[in-house]
């Protein structure tokens, strides 16, 4: 299923292009969905802890929020690196999940007996 061109962004990372989007997961989970620009290769799914989208349900109480944002950067970097770690984004395949804990993207569950597989 590839990922529409509404409502998602563009993103080159060296000489391929990328559509992703974020979207809320759970309460204080982000979910950031990456796909080869093309629309046929292999999805990822990263997930990233934030409460950015509890900030105006918890205002003006929002000192322990984590207002982690998502930015480009971000997103290119976890493109690179997810790539090291297997993911095909021009074949087509099951989605792979993943963690982005600090700077680190780590394989969904291998760290983690909790549901999310963040810590």
């Amino acid at each position: 299923m590839a990922l529409p061109k509404k409502g998602t962004r563009g993103i080159t990372v060296g000489e391929q292009r990328y559509r992703w989007v974020i979207s809320p997961a759970a309460k204080g989970l982000l979910a950031l969905t990456i796909q080869h620009n093309e629309g046929i290769g292999q999805l990822i799914r990263v997930y990233v802890k934030s409460d950015v989208n509890d900030f105006w349900a918890e205002y003006p109480l929002v000192q322990h929020l984590d207002m982690r944002v998502i930015k480009p950067a971000d997103v290119a970097a976890i493109i690179e690196e997810a790539i090291k770690l297997g993911w095909q984004p021009d074949k087509k395949g099951t989605p792979l999940s993943f963690d982005f804990i600090g700077s680190t993207l780590v394989k969904k569950g291998i760290h983690s007996n909790t549901g999310t597989g963040i810590v």
